[in-house]
């Protein structure tokens, strides 16, 4: 595929969340600071064994993907204050939470809530938009679940897996990126994807965006597990990046649905597993959700960093704003030029520093980015490091991303 995946389609923007007005001690104070910055790594590690508030302890079990535990800790800010500021923090958490496993339904519902006390909202608009075909349908469930090796390809362009929809095989790329899984309208036609008339706009990481349909799988397999209810987000099969790929090829699984499958792992050779057992890992997880992205904790150095992590950026490492701003010595040896960015708001020549190669401890395995290309704003977020995508995953001989464990593992 010539085109580049690393889309993230942003339906809801992640938004600095509102600050407190009343007054707090030091140690509150910190904690306030980490949770506005979304700096989840450390708000896990501040907040491990305190009494803390239950807004903080709720954003960090969704952060690391305790549902359960999300849902109740976010529930008691609302049923204690309603109408509060802090309510509506978690109401939007909530919304997060629930987009990124595919409970449309239930997101429907926080959005209702939340645009009741901000109804000017525009991104919240947008996304009721998108996703009213859903709103009186049922959330994504989990019909059968069980470990499972299959042959799947593993190509420069990223992981492509067998799977079933709606009883037609298919062969789909694993986009982690992808906030929702993705296709044309063509595979949705073919696939007996029913496409309502509701469109909505999806923003992308490059600074484009595009007006796209909605539809529901009623069922997909992967593997032994069998999923019902799985949305998707539908593009023109005339535009990127579906105008090179044949018919059984125009899809992509996104964020739910890996997360749905527990864990996804692959090797060079092309052997692929899903489900759970298989990547133990002992040590503090370094994977975290934000909003509707999954960030990895790499380092450089010794520092650490945030990266996205994207299996559908298919051509390469980016280096955002934060980059620039933390490392100006290592900015300053670069030489600008211009990359032509292809996402699905189309296709633009952005400005990049291009630098000299670094190292990154990536999922315990030292990689190597040469070049790094360092991308100027609209491409990216002010927040995290970068967008990690396949040129670093080839590197390793065998790669595990694991949602039950949040953690990521080179070897």
């Amino acid at each position: 595929m010539s085109t580049n995946l690393h889309k993230s389609i942003a339906v809801v923007a992640p938004t600095v969340l509102c600050a407190f007005a009343f007054a707090q001690a030091p140690d509150e104070a910190k904690l306030k600071q980490l949770y506005e910055r979304r700096e989840w790594f450390e708000l896990r590690e501040a907040v491990d064994g305190r009494n803390a508030s239950p807004l903080y302890l709720g954003a960090v079990a969704s952060a690391f993907n305790r549902v359960d535990e999300a849902k109740r800790r976010l529930g008691q800010v609302i049923t204690k204050a309603p109408d509060s500021n802090e309510a509506r923090e978690a109401r939007e958490l909530l919304t997060y939470l629930y987009l990124r496993i595919g409970r449309s339904a239930d997101a429907g519902k926080q959005i209702e809530e939340q645009l009741k006390a901000e109804p000017g909202r525009a991104d919240l608009r947008n996304v009721q938009t998108i996703f009213s075909a859903f709103g009186k349908g049922s959330n994504l469930e989990i019909r059968s679940r069980s470990n499972a090796t299959i042959e799947c390809e593993v190509r420069k362009d990223g992981v492509h897996v067998p799977i079933s929809v709606n009883g037609h095989s298919v062969t789909w790329l694993v986009d982690t990126g992808a906030n929702i899984s993705v296709l044309s309208d063509a595979e949705a036609a073919r696939l007996s994807v029913a496409v309502p008339a509701a469109t909505g706009r999806a923003n992308d990481l490059a600074g484009g965006a595009a007006t796209v349909g909605t539809g529901m799988i009623r069922r997909m397999t992967v593997g032994r597990f069998e999923l019902r209810n799985v949305p998707v987000i539908v593009l023109p099969a005339s535009q990127p990046p579906w105008t090179d790929l044949p018919a059984g090829r125009q899809g992509a699984i996104g964020l739910p649905v890996a997360i749905a499958l527990q864990m996804i792992h692959w090797t060079s050779s092309g052997a692929c597993r899903v489900g759970t057992g298989t990547s133990a890992r002992t040590t503090a997880p370094n994977l975290a959700f934000d909003g509707l992205q999954v960030i990895s904790r790499v380092s450089l150095e010794g520092t650490p960093l945030d990266f996205v992590l994207d299996t559908g950026n298919q051509r390469e490492t980016q280096l955002w704003q934060r980059f620039r701003r933390d490392f100006p010595p290592l900015v300053a040896q670069g030489h600008p030029e211009t990359r032509r960015v292809t996402q699905v708001g189309g296709a633009n020549d952005r400005e990049v520093t291009i630098l000299p190669g670094i190292r990154l401890q990536v999922g315990g395995l030292e990689t190597r980015l040469e070049p790094a290309v360092l991308f100027s704003t609209p491409v990216g977020d002010d927040h995290h490091h970068g967008n990690l995508g396949m040129d670093i995953l080839r590197q390793a001989s065998e790669v595990a991303i694991d949602f039950t464990s949040m953690s990521l593992m080179l070897r």
